[in-house]
């Protein structure tokens, strides 16, 4: 965080962001109570900060449970950041033209030791179709999108996420063994592109590709997902070519 010594420090900035911080470490499972208690700030000061960022789209609070998430006004900051542009809309047209050809469910989504967030998507025009709201997290494992993200960490710090959190079985067919899995993570690397035969979600299949920037770091991810009855292995060989192609097309793009 920011140095808090500041001469013209402003306490009440520095305990929002601590909360936007704590909330980003621990998605959907903090409340106000939980809040106070993890930084030591009253629960009043707590409740008074959380509506605030709620109503400026920095933070979304769970009707039910009560709990916080990131909202969509940090992603849509976040993506603005990158690069010098906004992400989604230079992507945004390569998806149109995914859904165009493939009628399958695409998103983008972005990647830290946590989980991968959703950032942008369309939807299959499909009566029955994958779908996720904008902003939506999910586990750093998640089939494609998550070997993608995995293919492209430093050594140390996939070494070190695999170490401290095993991989789970979430079908039959989730690589569980971290042998396999590396070996797996080495195809990726190789070939450019991940796949997910109903690893993460029975009866789904996906694909994923790097979003890389003008330095080729690896920025986001884009994945096509589609049940597997309609996203079939003919067609994922196709989903599979668009996709390289969709990446490299951003990728020049974004150069400009």
């Amino acid at each position: 965080m920011a140095n808090r010594n500041s001469a013209y420090s402003a306490p009440i900035l520095f305990k929002a962001f601590a909360v936007l911080e704590e909330v980003a470490q621990n998605q959907s499972a903090l409340g106000v109570s939980d809040l106070s208690r993890r930084l030591e700030i009253s629960k009043s000061t707590i409740y008074g900060i959380a509506n605030a960022l709620t109503e400026l789209g920095a933070l979304r609070q769970d009707k039910e449970t009560k709990k916080y998430r990131l909202g969509p006004t940090l992603f849509r900051l976040g993506n603005q950041v990158l690069a010098g542009v906004d992400l989604r809309a230079v992507v945004r047209p390569f998806m149109e033209q995914l859904i165009e050809e493939l009628e399958e469910t695409v998103f983008i989504g972005t990647f830290d030791k946590n989980g991968i967030t959703i950032i942008d998507k369309l939807d299959s025009p499909q009566d029955l179709k994958i779908s996720a709201p904008i902003g939506t997290r999910i586990p750093v494992h998640a089939g494609a999108a998550g070997k993608i993200f995995f293919a492209h960490l430093q050594e140390q710090l996939l070494a070190k996420i695999l170490a401290e959190r095993p991989l789970p079985q979430y079908t039959e067919e989730s690589i569980i063994d971290p042998g396999k899995y590396r070996k797996e993570l080495d195809k990726v690397r190789r070939q450019g592109y991940a796949t997910d035969f109903e690893e993460y979600i029975q009866g789904v299949n996906a694909v994923s590709v790097p979003i890389l920037d003008n330095r080729g770091s690896m920025i986001a991810a884009l994945w096509i997902v589609g049940f597997s009855r309609s996203l079939n292995r003919e067609k994922m060989d196709r989903a599979i070519r668009a996709a390289i192609t969709a990446a490299a097309g951003i990728k020049e793009r974004l150069k400009g």
